[in-house]
């Protein structure tokens, strides 16, 4: 290779880096990239003359992040090198007995979380700082972010000072249902879980980030007194911070046993509640840390040994078009059916429109696909080679593949739509599917399969229709005898007594998910109240935002779905709020405003606490505000306070009179 060819593949990996750590919207695997930088690495050993001082081998690929405070590391964050074979895990052990001399060496293996790394501050066990690695010397300060995840105590349970290393990530379930609600709505798809927790990390509005159902593992002090990497673990939890469970920690002596411990870990992999893509070795010794030292990029002392991504070759018969419950048009490509991490895999999502047509998925492909995050298939790339001769590029339809609609597009979205709200089978399949599922309105023995039926023989158009169904019109479904029929009819009946909150999201509010519907719930306190209340009242609402509150007027202003919650109610579905109450107490009639972040409570705790007591919350200071609850980093409406004379508290005021 000469220097031409060197210089064009350090800038296919910056365009990588750029992808991976600013627009969280990667082209291709972790496994693909640390092929190309090891690539880099091998060149660059020949010729140490063509290394410029930015080569990807000497740095941390991450860049500021505008709208940050830049935060100097007081300990540098670096990331760590990757094996991918037992040669190479034996190689960092030979490297490890010759810089320490042959001195005994015991190792600490943990699992690689697949997420974002972070540091925290404590000073005298409270929170005072969260950043980023960045660079690894500088970082951006997101401690209001960090401030939003409920895994991260704001105080520990023993008064020091020390700085914790952690891995921020999003539980697979949580990132299925994020990315369904984000193809429901039109918006891009996050590739993975972690590029879905960077890219959460990154918003400038904590508010959005507190939606984001982000959870941390920590796995790293720097602190005095500690002598083994594996006493952090039990430091850490006896601090009241969240560390992984026992068994997925083990001290090993050599190679093997490291060995035979990430292949359990392996075999377990799938199973796990959040995405991993390796293990990590450690010097078990902290004091051989030191002795050690660090590349300019890397710890000596640590390694990952990652796991290969499970991938499978199979063929795309067809590509279909799935119709969601707001008309958005998602491409599938169902594929010859091919065994892949423990399953079989039928069919694939290929996101959008402009996914397929970037990467030139076409009928007839032979395809690589492996599960993003060990969970989604996806379709990694297509092979080329193997393409048929009379292949043709595919196109979205120019109608809806169900009711045969022109379909339409907005300018600025990647999502096209199918118009027909009222009258489409696609649309009403998945609306009423929704409406009937387990986080929804939870009504037993009515899957998809069973509304499909119910809609293709007429029985249900839409959500309403369910609660109108007799025994006569469920005898006529296919499969359906008299005990399915009654378990159907009771579960329905049941689901009549549900929450506000359950019932606020069942409807399918676009934008609107579990948590705001109890936001909503909370303020609102009846489904009557919420369709009335206009958009500047909805953003008074801690947690609500312009976009929100303007797609929940626009829903409950719209005559057809209002006539659908009038119907629900007469046919006796009775949504109730299940905010307690404290009667009697000071904060009755009383109107809040709170500000800053709080240290034992999240707003929205707050919030309710304030309500359960006969008080109001507002989101905005006036004249009519009795209190105005003050946190850390409170903003203008701090400053408003002072100027309208209004009596501030502190937390520990409110807790005393709570």
């Amino acid at each position: 290779m000469n220097k031409d060819d060197y210089l064009k593949l350090l800038e296919e990996i910056q365009k990588h880096n750029e992808l991976y750590f600013q627009q969280s919207t990667p082209e291709i695997s972790d496994y693909e990239y640390d092929l190309l930088v090891k690539q880099v690495e091998k060149i660059e050993e020949k010729h140490s003359e063509w290394v410029p001082a930015d080569s990807p081998t000497k740095r941390v690929g991450e860049m500021p992040t505008k709208g940050f405070v830049q935060v100097k590391h007081t300990h540098p964050m670096l990331s760590l090198s990757n094996t991918y074979s037992k040669e190479e895990v034996a190689d960092f052990f030979k490297r490890v007995d010759k810089n320490l001399e042959g001195r005994a060496v015991e190792y600490c293996v943990e699992l690689k979380m697949d997420g974002v790394a972070i540091s925290l501050h404590y000073e005298k066990g409270k929170l005072v700082r969260g950043v980023t690695r960045g660079n690894g010397k500088r970082g951006d300060d997101i401690t209001a972010n960090v401030k939003t995840i409920r895994s991260i105590p704001h105080e520990l349970k023993e008064a020091v000072t020390l700085e914790v290393r952690g891995e921020v990530f999003i539980p697979q379930r949580d990132f299925i249902e994020m990315n369904r609600e984000r193809e429901e709505e039109g918006e891009t798809p996050w590739s993975n879980p972690r590029n879905a927790a960077a890219g959460s990390l990154k918003l400038l509005d904590s508010k959005e980030v507190a939606k984001r159902k982000l959870d941390i593992v920590t796995y790293n002090a720097i602190a005095d007194g500690l002598e083994k990497q594996s006493d952090v673990h039990t430091y850490l939890k006896k601090l009241g911070l969240p560390v992984g469970e026992e068994k997925h920690f083990k001290v090993c002596q050599d190679v093997d046993e490291i060995l035979a411990f990430a292949d359990t870990i392996e075999k377990e992999r799938t199973k796990l509640p959040f995405e991993i893509d390796g293990i990590v070795i450690k010097v078990n010794s902290l004091r051989y840390h030191d002795i050690l030292g660090a590349t300019a990029k890397s710890p000596r002392w640590a390694t990952a040994y990652k796991f290969a991504p499970e991938q499978a070759e199979t063929m795309i018969e067809a590509i279909s078009v799935q119709v969601g419950r707001t008309g958005v048009l998602t491409p599938v490509a169902d594929l010859k059916p091919v065994p892949l991490a423990g399953s079989t895999i039928s069919r694939a999502t290929l996101h959008n429109e402009e996914e397929v047509l970037r990467k030139d998925i076409r009928e007839g492909d032979t395809v690589i696909i492996e599960k993003g995050g060990d969970v989604i298939p996806k379709v990694v790339r297509v092979l080329t080679e193997k393409r048929p001769s009379d292949s043709k590029p595919w196109t979205m339809p120019e109608a809806c593949p169900v009711c045969h609609s022109p379909v339409t597009r907005k300018e600025g979205e990647v999502a096209v739509r199918c118009p027909n709200k009222t009258a489409c089978g696609g649309q009403n399949l998945r609306r009423i599917s929704f409406f009937a599922s387990k986080n929804a309105m939870d009504i037993d023995h009515l899957g998809p399969e069973i509304v499909k039926k119910l809609i293709e023989l007429g029985f249900v158009t839409r959500i309403s229709d369910l609660y109108r169904l007799t025994e006569e019109e469920l005898a006529q479904v296919e499969g359906f005898k008299e005990k399915a029929i009654a378990n159907l009819l009771k579960s329905l009946e049941n689901s009549k007594k549900t929450t506000l909150a359950r019932f606020i999201f069942a409807i399918g509010i676009p934008f609107v998910g579990e948590g705001t519907a109890q936001l909503l719930a909370d303020s609102a306190e009846s489904i009557e109240k919420l369709s009335e209340m206009g958009k500047e009242e909805l953003c008074n609402i801690d947690g609500v935002g312009d976009k929100v509150a303007a797609s929940i007027v626009t829903f409950l202003d719209d005559p057809a779905h209002q006539k659908e919650l009038d119907d629900l109610l007469d046919l006796g579905v009775q949504p109730t709020a299940q905010m307690k109450k404290i009667v009697g107490h000071s904060f009755a009639g009383k109107a809040f405003v709170l500000t800053g972040s709080l240290e034992g409570l999240t707003r929205s705790e707050a919030g309710n606490l304030i309500k359960e007591r006969g008080g109001k919350v507002s989101g905005s200071v006036s004249k009519k505000t009795d209190y105005v609850l003050v946190g850390e980093d409170p903003g203008s409406k701090y400053d408003k306070a002072k100027t309208l004379g209004i009596t501030i508290l502190d937390e520990e005021t409110f807790q005393k009179m709570l």
